[in-house]
Order: C-alpha cells, then sequence, then structure tokens
C-alpha cells in the first residue's frame, strides 16, 4: 500500500517536553507538568489540526472571517472575551493550547459543537451520557492556567466544528496556538486516494461528506486511551458519565461501599444501574475551596456541600437521554477536598441510605427511581437491582479505591481495589485495541454492526482505510457467541472500552436489532465485492458461516420469511418484505466469498436459500393492486422504502415490479425527503434517515442501471433536497453525513443529532457506481464494468478515481457538442481489463474503429478515449 493510501499512518507519539495536564494528583486547580500521565505507546500521530478560522470579540459570533496561521498569537482580554473557532470541518482529537503570556493565573471555558447554534447553550451539544465511548462526556470544560506552556485536555473531544475560549477572569492570555491533537486522519477531501467529481458543485459536496466521515468516524488502535487513570492510590476519575462494573449486573438490595478523595468539585457514584449508566445517580460535591475553584461553576445545579440525587443518566437532561428530577440533601458539615472519606449506599425495597465515615448522610426514597426503573428500556429495569459505577460530575476530579459490595446479610459479594489495570476492563474503559469504525464521531460512539453496511464502502469509495474495515470485522466477531443462546450471533453495538470476555453480560445486545446481523454479513460480502481479499477474510469465514447459521434459523418454516421471536428488527417487522429481502440481499452477497475460499457447499446452500426466500416474498407479500410488497404479512396494505430498496438491491424484484414501487414513492414525500413507511405521521418532527434513504438511493440506480427503469426522478431529488441540506447550511454544516434530518431540513434529533456519522453517507459509494459508472463485475476489479450515467441527473460531466488491487482506474466521461455526443476515457491499471457500455443505439468511434452500442474493451495498461458522437437522449 502505498503512501497516499495510508495517508499518514503510525508516527510514534514521544511525551513531548512542556506539555501540561489538566488535574493531576497533588495539583489544585492549576496546572504543572506531569510525567504520570502518558499517550500508548501505540498511539497513530496524525499531527495538529488548527483552526480554519477564528473571531475575537465579545461574544461567539458564526462569521469567524479571520484566516488561523500557524504560530498566530490570539489574546484573550477584557474588550476580547471570547475566541471562536471554526475548523471549518468536523475534526478530533485532544484540544490544546499554547500559552505564551498570562498577567496572572487565568481560567477561560472551552465548549465544543458539530452546529453553530449549540454554543448558545450552557451544555453546548452535550453531554454524552448514553455512553462512556473514551471520550469527554461534556462538550464544556475548564482550564486554569498558571504558567507559559502547552495546555492539552486529558480527555478526546470526538468530533468538532466549532470551539469557543471564554475568558473567565479579569486576566489577560496570550496563544501561540491553538488546537487539537489528532486522533483521527484529517486529510483534505481531494487527498484521498479515491475521488469523484461532476459538474454539479452540491453533489461534489455530498460526495465529499463520506469521504471527512470516514476519517473521523473511524479511530486506530492506541488512539482511544482509557478516561481513568490506575494509580497507585487508586483509580484517579475525572469528570465524565460513570462507568459501570459488569461483574453486577445480577445483584441487588446490596450495600455498596468505596473510600473516595476529592482533588476538586465532588465525587460520583451510581448503584442498581444497567450496564449503559442508567440508574440510581449520587453526586456528593465539596465545600469548594477558593484555590481549586472554578470561578463558573454552577452552584444551583451544583451547591457546596450537598449530596445530589437524580434516577437515570444523571443530572444533566438531553436530547433522547432524559433523565429523572434532581433532589438535594444538605449536609451540615462540610466536604474538604484531598482528604479520604468512606461512603456506603444500601439498597433497600424504601430507597438509598448513604453514609459518609460511618454517619448517616441522607435517605433518598425510593419514589423517583421506582417510577422512572418501570418505564425505562434503559437501565436494569428495578430500582433496587443492577449494577454500581463511578464517575464524578463536571470538571470534578477525585480518587477511588477499596470497592466492595455486600449482600442484605452482610456476606461480601465484590471487593476491588481498583489499584490494577484489570478494572479497566470491568468497567468497560479499557483503551482501544482493535482500529474500529464507529457510529458517529461524537456519539455514540459505538462500533454498531448495521452501520458497517455503509461504512465499509464509503471507505472503499474514499480513503481506502481497509485496515479499518478489517479491524471493525475482527472486532465484532471477538464478540461472537459460543454457545447458546443466540449462539452464532455477534454483538450488535459492543462499547469501545468493553472486553468480549464479558459477553454474558450484555446478552440483550445480541437479541437486539437481529437484522443488523445481516447488515454487518453484507458488509462483508461488500467488502470482498471491493477487495478481493481472500487472505485477508479466510481466517474469519467459519465464525462467518456460524453467523448466518444462525440468521438463517430465523426463517419461519410456514412462511418462508424471516421472524424474530426474541428480539426485534430496526428496517421492518417479522414475516415482512424488508428484513426477508435483506436476508436474501446478504446471501448472494456471500455466496462469491465462498466460492472464493473454495467452499461450494456454502455457495450452494446460501445461493438456494436466497433464492428461497425471494419467492417467499413474491409469493406471499406482493401486492399487486397497491404495486407494492407488502409491509408484512399482518400489514398487507401498508409498504415501506426499506422493502422496495431490499427488494430491488436482492434480485426479488422484476423490472415491472421496480417500476410500480418506485412510482409509490412520492406518496412516502415529506419535507426536503421520504419517511420511512406509509404508516409513519406526516409530522415536522418525524424524523428522516439517510441511512435508510441510502439503501433506496442505490436501489433507483440500480433498477435504472440493470432493470431498464427510467424514472430516476426520486433518485435526483435525494441527492437535490436531502443530501444537499448537509452541504449548504452553514450553521449545521459539518463536511461530514448526518444521522438524521427533520423535514424542514434541520439536524433531526436536534442538538443530540450526530453530524459526523457514517450510516448518512450512501452518495459516497452510489455515485462512483452508477453516476461515473465504475462497477466490479467480478471481486477486486479483476474485471470491472463503464457505464456513464449520461442523462437523468442534468450532468455534463462527471470524473473519479476508482481504486483497486491493481492500482487506481482513472474515469471520466463528458457531454459535448450540443448535447447529444460525449467524451469518454479510462486509464487502466495493469492485470484488469473493463468494459465500456454503451448506450443503446449510440454511435461510437475508438482507436478507428466504428461502434453502435455494445460493449469497447477497456484494456488493462492502457488510457481508452472514446468519443460517442451520437445516439444520448437529450
Amino acid at each position: 500500500m502505498d503512501g497516499k493510501m495510508r495517508m499518514v499512518q503510525a508516527c510514534i507519539l514521544a511525551i513531548v517536553s512542556g506539555i501540561y495536564y489538566l488535574g493531576v494528583p497533588g495539583w489544585a486547580g492549576s496546572l504543572r507538568k506531569s510525567n504520570e500521565f502518558k499517550r500508548s505507546e501505540h498511539f497513530v500521530d496524525y499531527g495538529e489540526v488548527y483552526p480554519a478560522k477564528y473571531a475575537l470579540g465579545p461574544a461567539a459570533t458564526l462569521d469567524a472571517h479571520t484566516t488561523y496561521y500557524t504560530k498566530q498569537m490570539i489574546a484573550l482580554s477584557a474588550s476580547d472575551q471570547v475566541l471562536t473557532i471554526d475548523y471549518g470541518v468536523e475534526a478530533a482529537g485532544f484540544p490544546f493550547f499554547e500559552v505564551v503570556a498570562l498577567s496572572a493565573p487565568t481560567q477561560i471555558e472551552v465548549k465544543y459543537a458539530e452546529q453553530w447554534p449549540a454554543l448558545a447553550e450552557p451544555q453546548s451539544d452535550g453531554p454524552w451520557t448514553y455512553t462512556n465511548g473514551l471520550a469527554n462526556t461534556f462538550r464544556v470544560e475548564t482550564f486554569n492556567l498558571t504558567v507559559a506552556g502547552r495546555v492539552e485536555s486529558f480527555f478526546v473531544q470526538g468530533g468538532q466544528r466549532w470551539q469557543t475560549v471564554r475568558l473567565l477572569t479579569n486576566t489577560t492570555v496570550t496563544f501561540s496556538a491553538v488546537g487539537l491533537k489528532a486522533t483521527s486522519a484529517h486529510v483534505p477531501v481531494g487527498d484521498v486516494p479515491g475521488q469523484f467529481a461532476t459538474s454539479n458543485a452540491v453533489y461534489n459536496g455530498i460526495w465529499a461528506l463520506g469521504a471527512r466521515v470516514a476519517q473521523v468516524a473511524c479511530v486506530d488502535a492506541g488512539n482511544a486511551p482509557s478516561t481513568w487513570q490506575i494509580t497507585s492510590e487508586g483509580a484517579l476519575i475525572r469528570g465524565q458519565q460513570t462507568a459501570q462494573s459488569v461483574k453486577g449486573a445480577t445483584a441487588g438490595n446490596y450495600t455498596l461501599a468505596f473510600a473516595t478523595k476529592i482533588v476538586r468539585g465532588g465525587t460520583g457514584w451510581k448503584v442498581a444501574s444497567g450496564f449503559r449508566p442508567y440508574g440510581a445517580s449520587f453526586i456528593l460535591t465539596s465545600d469548594y475551596p477558593t484555590e481549586s475553584t472554578f470561578v463558573n461553576t454552577n452552584r444551583t445545579l451544583l451547591p457546596p456541600n450537598t449530596l445530589i440525587f437524580n434516577y437515570g443518566w444523571g443530572i444533566f437532561n438531553q436530547t433522547s437521554a432524559a433523565t429523572g428530577w434532581n433532589q438535594y440533601f444538605e449536609l451540615d458539615e462540610d466536604v474538604h477536598e484531598g482528604q479520604w472519606y468512606n461512603i456506603s449506599t444500601t439498597i433497600t425495597a424504601n430507597g438509598y441510605n448513604v453514609t459518609l465515615d460511618g454517619k448517616s448522610l441522607a435517605f433518598v426514597p425510593i419514589d423517583e427511581a421506582a417510577y422512572y426503573a418501570s418505564s425505562a428500556y434503559f437501565g436494569s429495569g428495578s430500582a433496587t437491582g443492577g449494577t454500581w459505577g463511578f464517575g464524578p460530575s463536571q470538571d470534578q476530579e477525585a480518587y477511588f479505591k477499596d470497592v466492595t459490595v455486600a449482600a442484605e446479610n452482610s456476606t461480601l459479594l465484590y471487593a476491588n481495589s481498583l489499584l490494577a489495570n484489570s478494572t479497566l476492563a470491568e468497567y468497560n474503559v479499557a483503551p482501544l485495541d482493535t482500529s474500529v469504525c464507529l457510529d458517529g464521531a461524537k456519539r455514540d460512539r459505538l462500533v454498531w454492526t448495521g452501520d458497517f453496511y455503509h461504512t465499509n464502502r464509503v471507505i472503499a469509495a474514499s480513503t481506502l482505510r481497509y485496515d479499518y474495515v478489517l479491524g471493525t470485522i475482527k472486532y465484532i466477531l471477538s464478540w461472537q457467541r459460543q454457545s447458546a443462546p443466540y449462539k452464532g450471533f455477534v454483538h450488535v453495538d459492543p462499547m469501545l472500552g468493553a472486553r468480549p470476555e464479558y459477553e454474558d453480560v450484555f446478552l440483550s445486545q445480541y437479541a437486539a436489532l437481529q437484522d443488523y446481523q445481516d447488515l454487518f454479513l453484507s458488509g462483508v460480502g461488500n467488502y470482498f465485492r471491493s477487495s478481493g481479499d481472500i487472505a485477508g477474510l479466510q481466517p474469519y469465514w467459519n465464525q462467518i458461516k456460524a453467523q448466518v447459521t444462525a440468521q438463517l434459523a430465523s426463517i419461519d418454516p410456514l412462511s418462508g420469511l424471516m421472524v424474530v421471536t426474541n428480539g426485534y428488527y430496526f428496517l421492518g417487522p417479522s414475516n415482512g418484505s424488508a428484513v426477508t429481502a435483506l436476508g436474501a440481499h446478504t446471501l448472494r452477497k456471500l455466496v462469491p466469498l465462498a466460492q472464493a475460499l473454495g467452499d461450494d457447499a456454502a455457495a450452494s446452500l446460501y445461493e438456494d436459500t436466497a433464492n428461497n426466500l425471494s419467492q417467499a416474498i413474491n409469493d406471499k407479500l406482493w401486492n399487486p393492486s397497491l404495486g407494492v410488497y407488502s409491509l408484512s404479512l399482518d400489514a398487507p396494505s401498508n409498504y415501506s422504502l426499506t422493502a422496495i430498496a431490499f427488494t430491488i438491491l436482492s434480485g426479488t424484484a422484476n423490472s415491472t415490479q421496480a417500476s410500480a414501487m418506485i412510482s409509490r414513492l412520492p406518496e412516502l414525500r415529506l419535507g426536503v425527503g421520504y419517511k420511512t413507511n406509509s404508516g409513519d405521521a406526516d409530522s415536522g418532527t418525524t424524523q428522516l434517515s439517510p441511512n435508510t434513504q441510502g439503501f433506496l438511493l442505490e436501489a433507483l440506480f440500480q433498477a435504472h442501471r440493470d432493470l431498464g427503469v427510467q424514472n430516476l426522478t426520486v433518485a435526483k431529488t435525494l441527492l437535490d433536497d436531502l443530501w444537499s441540506k448537509m452541504v449548504t447550511q452553514n450553521e449545521y454544516y459539518s463536511g461530514a453525513s448526518w444521522e438524521y434530518l427533520y423535514p424542514d431540513g434541520s439536524p433531526g434529533i436536534d442538538l443530540f443529532t450526530s453530524l459526523a456519522h457514517p450510516w448518512g453517507a450512501a452518495p459516497t459509494y452510489v455515485m462512483p457506481e452508477y453516476v461515473l459508472g465504475i462497477a466490479p463485475t467480478s471481486p477486486g476489479y479483476s474485471t470491472w464494468e463503464f457505464r456513464p450515467l449520461l442523462q437523468g441527473l442534468g450532468l455534463t460531466e462527471a470524473n473519479g478515481t476508482v481504486v483497486t488491487p491493481y492500482g487506481s482506474i482513472e474515469a471520466k466521461w463528458e457531454i459535448t457538442g450540443t448535447g447529444d455526443s460525449a467524451l469518454v476515457v479510462a486509464t487502466v491499471p495493469k492485470g484488469t481489463n473493463g468494459t465500456l457500455v454503451l448506450p443503446d443505439g449510440a454511435d461510437a468511434q475508438c482507436d478507428g474503429q466504428s461502434y453502435r452500442g455494445g460493449h469497447v474493451k477497456l484494456h488493462g495498461g492502457k488510457r481508452t478515449r472514446v468519443t460517442i458522437t451520437s445516439g444520448i437522449a437529450k
């Protein structure tokens, strides 16, 4: 693999003299040089990301017009209290500042955001309380600057375009540099190996969304360190969402006891929690000594010398992660920083008894917990059962050690000193040891198996970082169940920091979203299609087959359709068209891999089973009066775009059926896009999914190319109206693809929306294959087809680079003359051969030979130029 494809990989970072870290042992509210925290020796150094633009003034501004230059001096003062930073596009890393001058000790508040409107909110677009993600839970953090030098956050910020730095003190501070120590590649999209461009600038921007998101949402082993720090005094935990022990999932009515020493602000813990941090949450604040307390400490939300209780995610509310109400218990004595305390929390049927050094601190009645536990999807489902976890609140720091859990009869159930590194895996905060791609850069930072369907194809069309693809396959399959229940299935969304040795704790995530099993397997098949990588996939073949076997057990012997009995699907209901067509699609994607590995029995089984699934769909679900496949046996009059997409992609639908279904799509139109099924509400808050509409986008182009369906109106609408909104709205633009949209084109889960979500980047792989027209006809492009889309989208030209194992295919086409002729050019690497498919009835010239329709051979090691002289419909 050449240097461009590697994209600046694997420079090991040495610890640089002069780096300062916030919140180290023995330090009260100031910074000092730290030798205690060092990056992993496996850290992949992607350099530093600097702002594209910035502005200084009394408040944050969207109009950050000043160009940023390296080593440029920027000063905050009474007249210029706020620095607004615009990175131009989504970036990830450890925030840093190079301080060159201070008038006195100075405090600054730093906000991070993907979208501009978040900067007006007290918590920006956070906090991210759903999972730890080996990143900062909070999108606002405070720094105390006392000396010149480099200041760097302990935490990764997973994704942001915007940042503000607000001066909190009546001082001045001058920076010579601000930015992010990059944890992911940050290559300009024009420099990634795969390329695509057209005469439509918006389409070019849409393609680039994937080239950006495939960088920022993928993380190298070593570049997501633990958010806990194990020391000789115990676990030093800076302010973050609690991390839960995997060893308490079945515990209940217990007493949790531990020792804690507050470094700054307070300490925090949970009991009766699920493995997700949803449960009984406690924060104990200190007496806020002047020398260590930040001036922006929210004393209303977090008053001093107070125990704060909340049942749910924590004391902060967030869209889609709403939590209970806060209860406050004021202490009658001071809680000192730098002093060890022994805390216990006893769970009873009536509430929670909390003690401090053996003295009763508070009794929290069970009411709030019982109310939220009974109706919550997440958590343990019980106000008195579930595991425990630790994590202080925003800008707080504390040590924890000597944890014990005792049963009602005082029998010791658990003990951990928190002095061993093995603790990190137990609490799901172990450093990342495998390169993977996430569902989103800033959130949820989970390795969702279903999202891999899109992500690996985006990579193949842009960054060519196949190490991430193989790493994700390895990581997902490391979670495969070897025994019942769910033998053969994989965990659908393993957390960063978790380890498969504790897979039994996560059984619910094997039952959930069972069509994600197929989406992942389809992704494996698509990887083989683009790479031809037999050697990379051969070690996993038995595991892949075991996963397929587990999925085949979901075929209903009576209906012949896919069903789920102990879980649920994402794309549609059981005995439905979408999930069954996906099953057929997946099996057909795996047939070439089985054949390449010499497993003819598997290839035959998969082909025959796929044919049977397609037949069952046509026999049981085609509704000729409606001209669509019914949503399911139980919903014969309803239909969905996911069913339309996968019945086409799987080869289940014929030309007549595909044409009929596509003609029904306008009935699903809602605002800038399409709702998923005909039963969804026509509401301004209905979420439009670029994920499912990405499946549809490819299906529409495939129906045009393979089935002769000439209608590209909906495909053009998706590009012009839906994906364009990710490119044309500056206040929301991240340079990456989005998770959801509202019908008005704004982010579809408000501030919670991930604006760097690979599942929204389907156009990045769809347009090179169907618009430029380069598609493999055998795995790894040993043979391929060039079928330019010369009409249908109003384009006058397209060009691109498609990278293969043999080298790059350089291709372009452009409409010439009055629009009835075209020039087509392809440069073919040695070892591979292509076929240019001419429009039916078109006249063409190549190397002195005349053609009317048909094919032109494109030979390896040669540049071929074809002139189409007539026959292109205007």
